[in-house]
C-alpha cells in the first residue's frame, strides 16, 4: 500500500459510511461501496460477499452474454483471477447475471453468498460497472440490495474532431470511461470550418487529409454499442462549412467573420446535404442525428444578401425572411432522418421567435447559450426536448478554459441552462429534459496534449456523472468527494488491445 493510502481510504469509509471490514470482525454496512454515481437505494444486510479466485460469472440468459464476456475481462484485469463463464446453478462467490423488470436502464445488485445482478440487458451491464467500482476497492463487499436507476436518459459528452484530430484510440479510451461512469451518449462533432473528418465518397473533395476513414468509425460505432454508449454524428450544416464550400463559391456566403455557410437560396443547396446526410446514415446505427444548425448568419447579416429575402418570399409569403429559409432546411434534414428512423438534434442559438416558419416540435435541442434566442422554458413549452449543454459550465475549451468539477458536483443540475452568463433553471425533472453533456471544444491556434486533456477531464466527468443520473449525492462537499474519485478510480485496462491503434 502507497504511503497516505491508508488514510485516503479511512476518509472514504467515514463520508460515504462504509464499514470496515476484516478477517477477525464482520461488521453490517449501513452504506455501500463508494461508486460513481452513487447508488440510488441500498438496504444492507449483515455479513458479507466475497469474490474469490473460485469464482465465475453466471448466466443462463443469451442476452447477457456480452454483458458477462466484457465483466471477465475486466475482472480479471482488476484481480488477477481469470474468471470462467458459466450456465447453471450457481456457487458461493460467483457473479450471477439475470433478468428483471427495473427500469430500461435500471438493475438490482443483490450481494448476499452470490453477487447477483438482475435488470433489462442495458441494465445488467451498469450493475456490472457498479460491481466492478466496488471489486476494484475490496474484494469482501459488505451483503445488500442495491436498486439502481438513471434519472435522465442523457448521460453525454461531446468531442470536437474538426478542429483537433484525436486519434481512434483516444477515442475507445474516452468511450470506455464514459460507459465507466455510466454515460449513454458519445456526440462527435465530426466537421467544422476548419476541417471535414470522415470519409466520403459522395463528395471526396471535401474530406481533410486527417480524418477517420469509414471503417474506424463502424468499429467505433460497434465497440461502443457494446459499452451501452450510443454515437451521435454531427456533420455540422448550414453553417461551419468553410472547408465544404471552399471549392463551391456558388454555394457559398462568407460571413462578416470570414466563415461560409451555406447559400440557401441555391437549388443545388439541398442536394448537396442531402448527399453527405444520406452517406453516412447507415454507418451511424444509434437513434440520433445532430445536424449542428448553428452559427449560421446573424439577424444583421441575414440583409447582406439579398437572394435570401427573394427566396424566402417566393416560398412561405411577404413577411419570410432569410431565418425561415434556415428553419426550412432544418425540418427537411428533420424529415430525412425521420425516414431512417432517427431523431433529429440541432444546437439553439439562433432558434428566436416571430418567423413564418417554425422549426418542428420532433426536433431535439442541444442548448448551449442564450440571452436573446428562445429560452429552454420556450422551446419546452414548443414541445422541444432539450439536452443540456451549459456553455457557462459545462465547456472545456481547448487553451482558454476548463469546466469546475467544484461547481459541477456542488451547484449544477441538468435543469439549469446558461442565460447569458449566468443561468436559467427549470422546473425540477421537468419531462423535456433529457439530460446534460460536457463539452471539449478545439480552438485554433490553441493545443494541449491528448494525455493532459484525458487528464483534465476526470474530475468534471465523474462530477457530472454524479448529476445526469441523479442519485443522493454521496458526500455534500466536492472536497470531500475527490475521495471518492480517488477509490473508484479509472476503468479497467482490460487487454483491449485494439483500443491502442492510433
Amino acid at each position: 500500500m502507497r504511503p497516505g493510502h491508508g488514510r485516503l481510504l479511512a476518509a472514504l469509509l467515514l463520508v460515504t459510511g462504509c464499514a470496515l471490514t476484516s478477517a477477525s470482525a464482520r461488521v453490517v454496512a449501513s452504506a455501500p461501496p463508494a461508486t460513481i454515481p452513487s447508488i440510488q437505494q441500498w438496504t444492507a444486510a449483515p455479513g458479507n460477499y466475497t469474490f474469490t479466485a473460485a469464482s465465475r460469472i453466471v448466466t443462463n440468459t443469451a442476452a447477457l452474454q456480452p454483458a458477462a464476456g466484457l465483466l471477465a475481462a475486466d475482472l480479471r484485469a482488476v484481480t488477477g483471477y481469470p474468471v470462467p463463464i458459466a450456465a447453471g446453478t450457481p456457487a458461493e462467490g460467483d457473479v450471477v447475471l439475470t433478468t428483471g423488470s427495473f427500469g430500461d436502464e435500471g438493475y438490482r445488485l443483490a450481494l448476499a453468498g452470490t453477487a447477483t445482478i438482475s435488470g433489462s440487458t442495458a441494465g445488467v451491464f451498469y450493475g456490472t460497472q457498479t460491481l466492478l467500482q466496488m471489486l476494484k476497492q475490496e474484494r469482501s463487499l459488505p451483503q445488500g440490495t442495491a436498486t439502481d436507476a438513471p434519472v435522465y436518459r442523457d448521460r453525454g459528452f461531446m468531442i470536437d474532431t474538426g478542429r483537433k484530430f484525436y486519434p481512434i484510440g483516444w477515442l475507445r479510451a474516452r468511450v470506455r470511461e464514459l460507459a465507466y461512469l455510466k454515460y449513454n451518449r458519445l456526440h462527435l462533432h465530426l466537421t467544422d470550418d476548419q476541417e471535414f473528418r470522415i470519409e466520403s465518397t459522395s463528395h471526396p473533395e471535401v474530406v481533410s487529409a486527417t480524418h477517420y476513414t469509414k471503417a474506424q468509425i463502424a468499429d467505433l460505432v460497434a465497440y461502443a454499442a457494446q459499452y451501452r454508449v450510443t454515437i451521435v454524428p454531427e456533420i455540422d450544416m448550414p453553417g461551419h462549412m468553410t472547408r465544404v464550400l471552399r471549392d463551391k463559391p456558388g454555394l457559398s456566403l462568407v460571413r462578416t467573420n470570414g466563415t461560409s455557410s451555406l447559400d440557401l437560396s441555391s437549388d443545388q443547396a439541398w442536394p448537396l446535404a442531402r448527399d453527405l446526410i444520406t452517406e453516412y446514415l447507415p454507418l451511424f446505427i444509434g437513434p440520433y442525428w445532430h445536424l449542428g444548425a448553428d452559427e449560421w448568419l446573424g439577424t444583421a447579416e441575414l440583409s447582406r444578401f439579398p437572394q435570401l429575402g427573394r427566396r424566402a418570399h417566393q416560398l412561405f409569403g411577404s413577411a419570410a425572411t432569410g431565418r425561415d429559409l434556415q428553419y426550412d432546411f432544418i425540418n427537411k434534414v428533420n424529415d430525412l432522418v425521420r425516414a431512417n428512423g432517427k431523431t433529429l438534434r440541432i444546437w439553439n442559438d439562433q432558434l428566436v421567435p416571430g418567423t413564418v416558419v417554425d422549426v418542428a416540435p420532433t426536433v431535439q435541442i442541444a442548448h448551449w447559450y442564450g440571452a436573446t434566442d428562445m429560452t429552454p422554458q420556450t422551446l419546452a413549452a414548443r414541445g422541444h426536448d432539450l439536452i443540456n449543454a451549459n456553455w457557462n459550465q459545462l465547456y472545456y475549451i481547448i487553451g482558454i478554459s476548463r469546466p469546475d468539477p467544484a461547481a459541477i458536483y456542488e451547484s449544477f443540475v441538468p435543469e439549469q441552462f446558461a442565460f447569458g452568463t449566468g443561468n436559467t433553471t427549470m422546473a425540477r425533472f421537468d419531462p423535456h429534459v433529457l439530460g446534460a453533456q460536457l463539452s471539449l471544444w478545439g480552438e485554433s491556434g490553441r493545443d494541449e496534449p491528448e494525455d493532459d486533456i484525458a487528464a483534465n477531464l476526470k474530475n468534471p466527468l465523474r462530477a457530472l456523472a454524479q448529476g445526469t443520473w441523479g442519485s443522493p449525492k454521496p458526500t455534500s462537499t466536492y472536497d470531500t468527494y475527490t475521495a471518492v474519485i480517488s477509490a473508484v478510480g479509472d476503468a479497467p485496462a482490460s487487454g483491449d488491445t485494439a483500443g491502442t491503434r492510433r
